[in-house]
């Protein structure tokens, strides 16, 4: 030990001190790596492949996000339609109507009250760019019903009925009722492609009335409502007749529809306890005289005519009838008598099936049968048709 002293004394003062501390470096070193192997378990190499990160779950789909609107085709384009209708509360309205508190009673003046509204209707194209915006308001319906009603009535949204091309325009009923009450009306509305009113007519009564709903025929070259037939480039053609209240009319092609009357006109009577009630009055000659009229659209003519007494009066009329196109014919429901089958390809006298010619259904349905329902006043039916032989019909009475 003490050679090893004197060998360092012998050294240059920079060596001695670099060999010292490179010695003490070297034990901490050598200390520090024991204690981590001491602490630490022995690393074991694992049995299969090392497990990788945990996979994300997957990221559903974004929804598509809901265009407001209705989607629609015009002169080939892809259109959007958005309807709105809002009750005004910032605009009160008022308005003079005549009322009895019963039958006997004269009618007297009352202030009806209420608030406007507004229909607003907006097209855009596939760019999303506006073609029109259109707003009316309650009041530019009051033509159509009475002027107390469109002032009692809640705003509902407009119905869209579809768009004729060859009217060029857009097709809707809107629907105005007294709240809590059977009185209300209908209109019908057509606007043109730049926002315009092209036509006011009335709807289907909301308590009396014709069974009659609004329709396009469905090449969209004429409207039905309950008053007239549209038709491009003509004028209307009214359905009313002399003597007689439109009980019901429908298409039975794009080119005919079928009109059915009530003879007669309803005439106040006083009973004997002071009331007023209304009967209907008509001569033998009105009742004796055809009420259904197969019309032509393009000229009003009248293809056929026959007598059909099967509808009835409730909260206005119904006219119980089945269009099916598998055997082309029309269906109209007499339930005291039967069923009166009108072609609707060659407009013609319609052939009556007594309830006594057509079998009771028995089950099973046949393949070629085709089934549908009519109500009558009094009770329900249903029938099944042959499609291989139109005349071919079974029925049962599902209810009285």
């Amino acid at each position: 030990m003490r050679k090893f002293f004197l060998l360092l004394r012998a050294l240059p003062m920079r060596l001695y001190f670099y060999a010292l501390f490179s010695c003490l470096g070297f034990a901490g070193c050598e200390q520090h790596l024991y204690r981590r192997d001491e602490g630490r378990p022995a690393r074991v190499a694992p049995a299969g492949p090392l497990p990788g990160p945990p996979l994300a779950a997957p990221v559903p789909p974004r929804p598509a996000l809901a265009v407001p609107g209705i989607a629609l085709v015009i002169n080939g384009q892809p259109h959007r339609l958005l309807v709105q209708a809002r009750n005004d509360s910032a605009r009160p309205l008022s308005t003079v109507a005549y009322f009895a508190d019963d039958d006997r009673a004269r009618q007297h003046p009352t202030l009806v009250r209420g608030f406007d509204g507004r229909f607003t209707f907006t097209l855009r194209d596939a760019a999303g760019q506006q073609v029109f915006q259109r707003q009316l308001r309650k009041a530019d319906f009051a033509k159509v019903g009475t002027a107390d009603i469109v002032v009692e009535s809640a705003v509902a949204p407009p119905a869209f009925l579809g768009y004729s091309a060859a009217l060029g325009a857009l097709v809707f009923t809107v629907d105005f009722a007294v709240p809590d009450s059977d009185d209300g009306f209908q209109a019908v509305l057509l606007l043109n492609l730049k926002g315009q009113v092209v036509r006011l007519s009335p709807g289907r009564g909301l308590s009396g009335g014709p069974d009659c709903d609004p329709a396009l025929a469905h090449d969209g070259r004429a409207m039905l409502t309950n008053a007239e037939i549209i038709r491009p480039g003509l004028p209307p053609l009214r359905l009313a007749r002399p003597g007689a209240d439109l009980a019901g009319a429908f298409f039975l092609t794009d080119t005919t529809v079928l009109a059915v009357y009530d003879p007669g006109k309803n005439r106040p009577v006083r009973l004997p306890d002071g009331l007023l009630s209304y009967e209907r009055r008509a001569t033998p000659q009105q009742l004796q005289a055809p009420n259904a009229f197969v019309v032509s659209v393009a000229n009003g003519q009248v293809l056929s005519k026959f007598h059909y007494h099967g509808y009835y009066e409730g909260m206005g009329y119904s006219v119980p009838h089945h269009c099916l196109p598998a055997t082309r014919t029309c269906y109209l429901l007499d339930e005291k008598r039967g069923l009166y089958l009108l072609p609707a390809a060659a407009p013609g006298p319609p052939a009556v099936m007594r309830f006594a010619e057509m079998p009771r259904f028995v089950a099973p349905q046949w393949a070629q049968e085709v089934r549908f329902e009519m109500q009558g006043e009094d009770a329900q039916f249903a029938f099944y048709a042959d499609t291989l032989h139109p005349r071919r019909i079974r029925y049962q009475r599902l209810q009285d």
